[in-house]
């Protein structure tokens, strides 16, 4: 009979005990469930506010889109050791002038977008231009497309084979045959008349003489515009 009792005292013990540790669990669950979201949100908040200060610095030097500018077209070759290069861009930014892969000289863009870059020196040879545009917090465009230029100040060669200096022509046929070659891509005139060239830089054309002397003015042009001049004197009689 005791031992009943007992035994019944017991089984009721850990029922509460089981039905307490239910509760408990009930009883978290509700916190978490009415709490918990509040308590995540105030925490992501809070660590969002501790990068923030970190942010803040970043931003004011996170890059802004700057289209590149644009630069006008050049010639293929000249004969100045400097040139002048213009282009276009965004009002009231810095062009940034890069010659031969160095950022060599800066100029503000008009308020109309037009830039210029004045006296650009050349090395002899071929030169390479580019440009980019900055503001004032020092962001960067991307750079424009190069251009290229060949700075060449010799003459081009001119040798004449025929006719020679100081040439006789008598008879029906006044004309004259002026040979001779010079680089391929070159031009040639004779008397202002242009010449037809090969493709190796040689040539050949006739010419027609009037009676008595003419001087036959040759001339040798490139494409960056010096020129070579031989000239020939010849005379003409029937």
């Amino acid at each position: 009979m005791t031992y009943s009792r007992l035994q019944k005292f017991e089984e009721k013990r850990q029922e509460k005990k089981i039905v307490g540790a239910i509760a408990g669990i009930i009883a978290i669950f509700l916190f978490l469930l009415i709490f918990g979201l509040k308590i995540l949100t105030g925490f992501s908040i809070l660590v969002d506010n501790i990068r923030g200060g970190s942010k803040k610095t970043t931003t004011t030097t996170t890059e802004q889109l700057i289209l590149p500018p644009e630069l006008d077209p050049l010639p293929i070759a000249t004969n100045s050791a400097t040139i002048v290069i213009t282009g276009k861009g965004t009002a009231g930014l810095t062009a940034v002038l890069n010659i031969n892969e160095l950022d060599t000289k800066d100029v503000k863009v008009e308020g109309d977008g037009s830039f210029k870059f004045t006296s650009v020196p050349l090395t002899e040879g071929q030169n390479s231009f580019s440009a980019k545009l900055t503001d004032d917090k020092k962001n960067v465009s991307a750079a424009s497309e190069v251009l290229t230029i060949t700075y060449k100040k010799s003459k081009p060669t001119l040798d004449i084979t025929a006719p020679s200096d100081g040439a006789h022509i008598s008879g029906e046929q006044n004309t004259v045959t002026i040979t001779g070659k010079t680089e391929d891509g070159n031009t040639v005139t004779v008397n202002g008349r242009m010449v037809v060239m090969r493709n190796d830089g040689s040539f050949s054309s006739d010419f027609s003489l009037g009676e008595g002397d003419t001087t036959l003015a040759i001339i040798a042009t490139d494409a960056a515009g010096n020129q070579t001049k031989v000239e020939r004197k010849v005379s003409y009689s029937k």
